[in-house]
């Protein structure tokens, strides 16, 4: 078998809400490439809105949703894929309960602005079509002898990215460092003897051979290539990549999607708990502008409640 992981963020760019970045990883038949993952699937996945109800869009989540669009092709691919583990989840905890590391709990329930009444999950996908979805991914997977075998997303919201930051010196090198531990928490779960890791550029970056090594315990790493459109490394049997457009890939795909989903929903609840005390609260996506907007907005409260603004507001 050919194993692969994709990698991607959301939430990079906001000041409000967390920085989200997943991890997903795959096995194909041997001797498949990155870009044949699709072809492989295709009874089950299409890049563009499919026309059955049970096949599923894949692509960068920026192109299945955005503001004013439904959120349910979305949603329905992130829940499908994850019943592919027997995840179920009902709430955002409970989601990242199931694929985020152990700390996740901890920092869910030490954030300042819980909301009055936690997310339900679904939003809008019905459970039926989530599960007929399910079932297609799953019959195609078999059918072309290829395995989702692991999600991991890691969930980084304010208090712990303002302390990341400040210690690494820069957001970029907090997101460089988060991703490759997921990819390693990966690699050493399924012991691959070779894999081919691809992950979306990390901003302007275009050297990652010292990052991969840190989080490879300082082995050696061979640099084959570096450019603005990409970048590649070795480390023993496994490849990294680091390219622009990495979700025109499938495993950077799904990735992309679950972390849009998963900060679509935090920031539901961040949202949902401002709004139980500021009457008429317009709700915000946590984007610079805006979200210097909602900070003044909520600056009367947000004081009175003793809520720090470094526990809302990303240094960076």
């Amino acid at each position: 078998m050919t194993f692969f992981i994709g990698t991607d963020e959301a939430g990079y760019g906001p000041n409000l809400g967390p920085l989200v970045i997943t991890a997903t990883a795959w096995q194909f038949p041997d001797g498949t490439t990155a870009e044949q993952g699709w072809e492989l699937l295709q009874d089950s996945i299409c890049q563009t809105a499919p026309k059955s109800d049970e096949k599923l869009q894949v692509a960068d989540s920026k192109q299945v949703y955005a503001s004013g669009r439904s959120i349910e092709p979305l949603e329905r691919a992130v829940l499908s894929a994850m019943r592919q583990f027997s995840h179920s989840p009902t709430s955002l905890l409970k989601l990242g309960s199931a694929i985020c590391n152990a700390a996740f709990q901890q920092h869910y329930h030490s954030e300042p602005c819980p909301p009055p009444n936690p997310v339900s999950l679904p939003l809008k996908a019905g459970a039926a079509s989530i599960a007929a979805s399910s079932r297609c991914l799953s019959e195609a997977l078999t059918s072309a002898d290829a395995r989702l075998v692991g999600l991991r997303s890691r969930i980084v919201y304010p208090t712990e990215f303002n302390q990341l930051v400040t210690e690494a010196g820069s957001k970029g090198k907090v997101l460089s460092a988060e991703t490759l531990q997921l990819v390693a928490e990966l690699l050493e779960e399924h012991a691959p003897e070779a894999a081919l890791v691809i992950c979306d550029k990390h901003g302007g970056r275009n050297r990652y051979d010292e990052l991969i090594a840190d989080a490879f315990g300082g082995e050696f790493v061979f640099r084959q290539e570096e450019g603005r459109q990409l970048s590649r490394y070795r480390l023993n049997q496994f490849e990294f990549r680091f390219q622009t457009k990495a979700e025109e890939h499938l495993p950077v795909a799904l990735a992309s999607m679950i972390s849009k989903y998963i900060r679509e929903v935090a920031m539901m609840e961040f949202n949902a708990y401002w709004a139980d005390l500021v009457p008429d609260l317009k709700p915000t996506k946590g984007y610079p502008v805006d979200a210097a907007r909602f900070l003044d907005d909520i600056d009367e409260i947000r004081r009175r409640h003793g809520i720090d603004t470094d526990t809302i507001w990303r240094c960076r």
